[in-house]
């Protein structure tokens, strides 16, 4: 068996009497439900988001633009320099 690490986190009181619930009826330890979701949640594909259909989708004062790629691409660029500037990893 792999070593254990000590993890804490904030789940809310609907996932935590769903989390009592299953293990109560399955007889599996709790643990070991939150490990096998955290597997689970690892093992999917990570995908990269499409953020021009997820755009497309808005109604409103952005669904009528066509120059969103330019205006991300612009704030990008600001975000980039605003990184380099206050010395954080991964600037460019």
């Amino acid at each position: 068996m792999n070593k254990m690490v000590r993890k804490q986190v904030f789940i809310t009181a609907e996932q935590n009497q769903k989390l009592k619930a299953r293990a109560a009826a399955t007889g599996v330890p709790e643990a070991e439900l939150i490990r096998a979701g955290i597997d689970l949640r690892l093992e999917q594909k990570l995908e990269k988001p499409d953020w021009r259909a997820a755009l497309d989708k808005l109604s409103g004062a952005w669904a009528e633009r066509d120059d969103l790629e330019e205006l991300l691409a612009k704030h990008r660029q600001g975000w980039a320099r605003r990184r380099k500037r206050l010395g954080l990893a991964g600037s460019k």
